[in-house]
């Protein structure tokens, strides 16, 4: 290197050294100047790039779901801005026309021939044809007849089966749906979806995000700090006199809170100390409609012909001795929402001598005694599954009665709807006398929105 390069390098080199330590003395002086600048440009950026959008976002609603769902296990209520369903079930539990504009069953009650109506199209803007649809259902035979008309063939005739075609219909391969929005984007963890975008087909209605979340108080969060602006929720004390939003409270009669007994039991196998247990529970207390059998009050086979079991001390202490039960410990599972109620029925039953033990349990327990759960209901009458005693996998009490069985057994099989209501009167009232079961009540749901997007609700179809 030579002479003149080794001293243009010095010069570099002490310039670098000028403006380094000026800088320093500058930083020494105005420390604190600094440090405040750099704080606020911080919580600038962070405005900018993480609450801006979503405060601007005044043409985006949105929703929130509780639920671990995959794509193929979405719910129709998450799903039906997007698309319509072949059948709706209203609200009483009859099938309603919906795609479809009528159907045909076969007199041995094992051929369903739905047809769709006319003019309706895909969010391509293609005709809807029966060779687009594709729906799996196990063991029943699947066949486009034409571009109008489905066939569905069963194995054995099943009278609730068109409930089972209420489900969202989309074009084979894709999202493209019948309603008035198109899916735009779906976000995974896991398999697991946490967010459908949807587009509408109007300028003038708004974007809609539908975001899930795996359990109520996640959801409930989610609400408070305004990630969503509306959703359903079985709890929500805490925010419903929160004067920036509207809360409609109502029965939610898909469900009911239910004390399932393991009628195999040694010390539930005694039908008296069963209905001992739910004559000492005072439902009147608990939070939600009392609930005096199966199949809710809004059903259309619903039957007030039931047991009461209204709440009465002095008649579960005479049964209590007249049953097998010696003071032995009562286990009662429960899962985690249900603590409060949980801790109300322990007290009920220990004031009538019953001796409980609770213990949490985030699904049934392998030999259980008691366990205190949500049963969700079908909107169809059909309880096959549940009590039936061949459904060894599903009915989770061991209930075993051949009554139930052929009144089971003959509801399904026949399409007369006068007789089907009267095997479920006799379902009903056999079941609820025999006691395999606590039936509590049906909880509420509190429907929550924000204020500020009532409007924007307000725009979205309703069918």
């Amino acid at each position: 290197m030579g002479f003149k390069s080794q001293a243009f390098f010095a010069t570099k080199l002490r310039r670098f050294r000028f403006w380094w330590r000026l800088t320093l003395v500058y930083i020494k002086h105005y420390r604190l100047h600094v440090l405040v600048s750099a704080a606020i440009l911080s919580v600038l950026f962070y405005f900018i790039f993480k609450i801006y959008p979503t405060i601007t976002q005044t043409n985006t609603l949105n929703i929130g779901f509780v639920g671990n769902y995959t794509i193929k296990t979405l719910p129709s209520e998450a799903l039906k801005l997007a698309t319509k369903t072949l059948i709706n079930v209203d609200e009483t539990g009859k099938p309603t026309p919906s795609l479809a504009s009528h159907w045909t069953i076969s007199p041995d009650g094992k051929t369903y021939v739905v047809f769709l109506k006319d003019n309706l199209k895909w969010h391509d803007n293609t005709t809807v044809s029966a060779k687009d649809i594709s729906i799996a259902i196990t063991d029943v035979e699947i066949n486009a007849l034409n571009n109008k008309a489905i066939e569905f063939k069963l194995p054995n005739p099943i009278s609730s089966f068109l409930q089972a075609l209420d489900t969202p219909v989309f074009k084979s391969n894709s999202f493209y749906g019948t309603n008035t929005y198109r899916i735009v984007g779906i976000d995974t963890v896991d398999a697991y979806v946490k967010k459908i975008s949807l587009l509408p087909s109007l300028g003038s209605l708004p974007k809609v995000n539908i975001k899930f979340y795996p359990s109520q108080d996640q959801a409930l969060l989610a609400f408070k700090i305004g990630d969503i602006k509306v959703g359903s929720f079985t709890q929500a004390q805490e925010v419903e006199n929160w004067p920036n939003i509207t809360v409609d409270k109502k029965i939610d009669d898909t469900q009911i809170v239910t004390v399932f007994f393991n009628n195999s039991d040694n010390l539930l196998s005694s039908k008296e100390l069963r209905q001992a247990l739910i004559y000492s529970v005072n439902r009147g207390e608990l939070d939600g409609q009392i609930a005096h059998g199966p199949i809710a009050h809004t059903n259309w086979t619903y039957s007030n012909t039931v047991k009461k079991y209204e709440y009465n001390t002095g008649r579960a202490k005479e049964l209590i001795s007249k049953s097998n039960y010696n003071g032995q410990d009562l286990i009662l599972s429960y899962i985690p929402s249900l603590k409060s109620v949980a801790e109300k029925i322990k007290s009920d039953w220990s004031a009538v001598g019953i001796k409980v033990q609770l213990v949490e349990a985030n699904q049934l327990p392998k030999g259980y005694q008691a366990f205190l759960t949500v049963n969700k209901l079908s909107p169809d009458p059909d309880q096959y599954s549940l009590w039936h005693s061949s459904q060894t996998k599903t009915n989770i009490t061991f209930y075993k009665n051949v009554k139930i069985d052929k009144l089971l057994e003959d509801a399904r099989a026949t399409q007369d709807e006068k007789q089907r209501q009267d095997f479920y009167a006799d379902f009903q009232r056999f079941l609820v006398e025999d006691a395999p079961v606590s039936f509590l009540y049906f909880p509420y749901k509190y429907e929550l929105a924000y204020k500020n997007v009532k409007n924007l609700l307000n725009k979205l179809p309703k069918d």
